[in-house]
């Protein structure tokens, strides 16, 4: 069957009798406008009733210079990504939904190598973008702004006049580390996040300064640097327990992300290692995945939702003041424009005191 073709203002002012100018004062003017009067506005509304005419959003954007539409780009390859990703989406959508936006998602699998994808982006449909943990070149940082208001959260970099998002990183990764030390543990494992990743070097020095403030010596051997991944946990849990053999175990491992920390408990659990009476974990993100593990995970817990809908009003703010009206940034103003959220430490079951010297068990035990 031939599907019809859609109805046009053209087609309602024929019905109607009237021009097809004035069939758009009445579908898409003010609805004060003294032009068209009241008699002629009911009968072509009932023309347009009777020919099922819906507006044609890209259209009526077009007119309005505005798509009332924002993009959202993220990795989102693999289930640890997605449930980190939905935090922030979830509180994105809220906010879009409460501004009369809508949303478009563009999936990205690696930051530096879609550059050209990205763009493709900015044809016309979305009217600003936001980067969830975006890896940019400065170069095309720039070529983006240039095209299109964009917000990030959690970028690893610095870039002129570009708002980002974060978290207290290094405030969160000390508090988590002083909280293990408080709870007696003194050999406290890092499975870490590569420099380039966001936070990662941040939470990094708050696990140093937490143990050097505490008279513990940092050891270099106890830091192992990955990705926010299940599979970068196991990968490195694994090798760990091999290597240690029926060596000793850490008392506590502090985890840059709940996904590691969730590949961590699950070749523990294999290993037949105990959660936390031979090692104490802990997370950082306060994702759905902390209450999925076996104990239910102790982590740092950051505001994602809030952030996510933070973005939004900030992007929303530069859309309706674009950049390019701006006077030429200098000094203070041509730098990083950055806004920190608090977090907060979440108890649960994965942290108890260490076992006395003599009780602690190996993996094999």
């Amino acid at each position: 069957m031939r599907r019809k073709n859609a109805t046009t203002l053209q087609d309602i002012a024929d019905e109607a009798g009237v021009s097809a100018m004035t069939v758009s004062v009445v579908l898409n003017g003010a609805s004060s406008s003294t032009r068209v009067s009241p008699a002629t506005r009911v009968r072509v509304q009932a023309v347009a009733d009777s020919l099922h005419y819906r507006p044609n959003g890209v259209a009526r954007g077009l007119s309005r210079r505005r798509m009332d539409t924002l993009g959202v780009a993220a990795v989102m390859e693999g289930a640890d990504v997605n449930l980190y990703f939905l935090e922030i989406l979830n509180g994105i959508l809220e906010a879009c939904a409460a501004h009369g936006q809508n949303t478009t998602i563009f999936p990205v699998s690696n930051w530096l190598h879609d550059e050209k994808k990205l763009l493709r982006f900015c044809d016309g449909r979305i009217d600003g973008m936001l980067c969830i943990g975006p890896v940019l070149s400065s170069a095309f940082a720039e070529t983006l702004q240039n095209h299109i208001p964009f917000v990030t959260v959690h970028s690893s970099q610095t870039f002129p006049q570009i708002h980002n998002l974060d978290v207290d990183n290094e405030g969160g990764a000390h508090a988590i580390v002083e909280y293990l030390i408080a709870q007696g543990h003194r050999r406290i494992l890092h499975f870490a996040a590569a420099p380039e990743r966001s936070g990662g070097t941040q939470r990094l020095l708050g696990y140093r300064r937490a143990l050097e403030e505490t008279g513990i010596a940092f050891d270099a051997s106890l830091v192992h640097t990955g990705e926010y991944s299940g599979e970068s946990g196991r990968r490195h849990m694994t090798a760990l327990l091999d290597e240690i053999g029926s060596g000793p175990l850490p008392t506590a491992l502090f985890c840059a992300s709940d996904a590691i920390a969730c590949g961590c408990i699950e070749v523990l659990a294999e290993r037949g290692v105990r959660v936390p009476e031979q090692i104490s974990v802990v997370g950082f993100d306060d994702s759905l995945l902390a209450r999925m593990t076996i104990p239910m995970l102790t982590t740092v817990r950051q505001p994602l939702r809030r952030m996510g809908g933070r973005a939004v009003e900030v992007l929303l703010e530069q859309i309706r003041l674009p950049l390019i009206s701006l006077p030429p940034a200098t000094g203070a103003q041509s730098g990083f424009i950055e806004e920190i959220f608090d977090y907060e430490i979440i108890l649960r079951a994965s942290v108890c005191p260490p076992l006395p010297s003599d009780q602690q068990l190996s993996p094999q035990k």
